[in-house]
Order: C-alpha cells, then structure tokens, then sequence
C-alpha cells in the first residue's frame, strides 16, 4: 500500500519532454523511491514524442519514456515519480498518450520491467499482464569447468561483427529482446568484454559483459539456434569468465528468465548460484485494447 498525498488531479498535466528537463529528471531520478532506469543514454530521447513528463504546478513530478528499438515491442527505459504522487494517477495520466504514440508507430506490446515490485499492481489494474519473471544469478569463486575449445573459435568482437551480432540476436530470442544495430554498436563500445564465436568464419554468438567495480555483469549471451547443443555457449562463457577475473572481478552476475531452463543448466555447470532476488516483467498488447485512450492532447 503507498503512502503518498492524493493530490487532486486538476493540479497535475502531462506534456511531451523537452532537453531543458534533464537536470530535473536526473535530480528525481537521486531522489524518488520510486524510479527505473534502464537506459543510460535517456537523455538522448527528451525531444522524443515517446517521452513524456508530469508537472504539479509547473514543477516537474514524473517522467515516462517507451521505447522500440526496432522491434515490435517497446520497453519501457525511465520510469520515476515523486514520493508525493499516487502511482495509479501518475499512470493515467502518463500512459494513454504513450500508448497512442506507440500506436501510431506500429508498435504492438509495450513492456515494462519492474524491480521493485512497486509498478505491477498498477499495471495490473491497467490492462498489464505477467510477462516472464527475471531472477539474478551469482559466481563467487574463480574454477571453470572444462570446455570443448573446438566446438567454435571466440575472439574479440570487432566493429565489423556488429550485423552479424545483430542477426544472432534476432535468431536467437524473441523480439522482446531484441537489440537494433545502433543500440549494439552503443552497447558494444561501453562493454568492457564483448567476445564473438565462429564456426568456418561465421559468427555463430556472442557474449558481453561490463565490470563494475568488483563485480562483472554478464549482460547477454546468444548462440544462433542452428548452432546450438554444440558446446558453443559454454565456450562463450568460459572464456568471458575467465576475461572478467583477468580485469579483477571477484564476482559475476547475470540475469535469466526462471522459466529458461535449458540456460540454467549452463549456468548451473559454471556455479553460477541465486541471490534470491527477482523481478516480473509485464507486458500490454496493444492490438487487443479496442478504440483509444482518451487521452489528452500534450504539447
């Protein structure tokens, strides 16, 4: 249950974002309870018409930005309110021009992850459904199981592998999480491993990660399906691993999908262990709410 002020909603108006805005969403963004970030270079998007802000009394309150990517689904990058406002309201005032702007661009699901847990009654109550829930995974000591080297060549990835990384991607998952070529490029140069495997001069998958101060983050992990069984993900892992002790991580973590046993198993093989923390990811088919949002125009 929250504990926050009803403010009367005649007081609160959504409108499109504008670059002046950053250094009030960053500013609530260090201070709010409640606020997601899953895009370091949001900022980038304030001229976006899929980001959109809420003021009281022309003071900036909250801030939402959805966000396709090239793909069918758009996930939702920055969500973050002030401790003062109703989640419920922020929402509906937030949401609907959201949603018809992503209709507008074709876009069919939106999906919002949320750690915390403090956004899935209320998505919930708006048409939201459980997606897939995500748990995150642990290795604390440095052993690595023996690998087939020959089941595939792993070197570092070059900016020419980016298509190929790309084409991985799409075959590999599905388009929930999918990366378009800008955002691997952006993720690949801000990693500090990113590794490829070939097989006969194919790219076949890939495996990359950033370090963070004493802990490495496995951030993806993807073998081609024609490519799969073959040993092929375990050498990525391996050899991953074993570049993040070689840069002075003393832990790895990553994050899987509970449901996604055949990578537990993987996981599992390296001691990778829970933490016991986990977080649901929600989704909105967009294609199966009929007529509009009522929503206001914003400017």
């Amino acid at each position: 249950m929250e504990h926050v002020l009803n403010w009367n909603p005649m007081s609160l108006k959504v409108r499109r974002a504008h670059p002046d805005d950053w250094p009030n969403i960053e500013a609530l963004i260090r201070s709010a309870h409640r606020a997601f970030v899953q895009l370091e270079w949001w900022e980038e998007y304030l001229t976006d018409n899929l980001f959109v802000v809420i003021e009281r009394e022309g003071i900036l309150a909250g801030a939402l930005l959805a966000w396709p990517d090239e793909s069918p689904v758009a996930w939702v990058r920055l969500a973050v309110l002030d401790d003062s406002l109703n989640t419920g309201e922020w929402l509906d005032l937030a949401l609907p021009p959201l949603l018809d702007e992503l209709r507008h661009q074709a876009t069919r699901t939106v999906a919002w992850m949320d750690p915390g847990g403090w956004a899935g009654y209320y998505l919930m109550a708006r048409g939201f459904e459980p997606f897939v829930e995500v748990m995150t995974l642990i290795k604390s000591d440095h052993a690595l199981p023996r690998v087939d080297a020959a089941s595939a060549r792993v070197r570092t990835a070059l900016d020419v592998d980016v298509p190929a990384i790309v084409a991985v991607d799409r075959a590999a998952f599905a388009p929930h999480w999918w990366h378009s070529e800008m955002t691997m490029r952006r993720i690949a140069s801000t990693s500090d491993s990113i590794f490829v495997a070939e097989r006969e001069g194919e790219v076949v998958g890939y495996a990359g990660g950033k370090l963070h101060s004493a802990t490495a983050h496995l951030h993806r992990i993807a073998v081609h399906p024609d490519h799969q069984g073959c040993g092929v993900g375990a050498l990525l892992l391996h050899d991953i691993s074993r570049a993040f002790w070689q840069e002075g991580a003393r832990q790895i973590t990553l994050n899987t999908q509970t449901d996604n046993r055949s990578s537990q198993r993987l996981y599992r093989r390296f001691v990778f262990e829970p933490t016991g923390e986990s977080m649901m990811a929600w989704e909105l088919q967009l294609d199966r709410q009929k007529g509009g949002t009522n929503a206001q125009t914003i400017s």
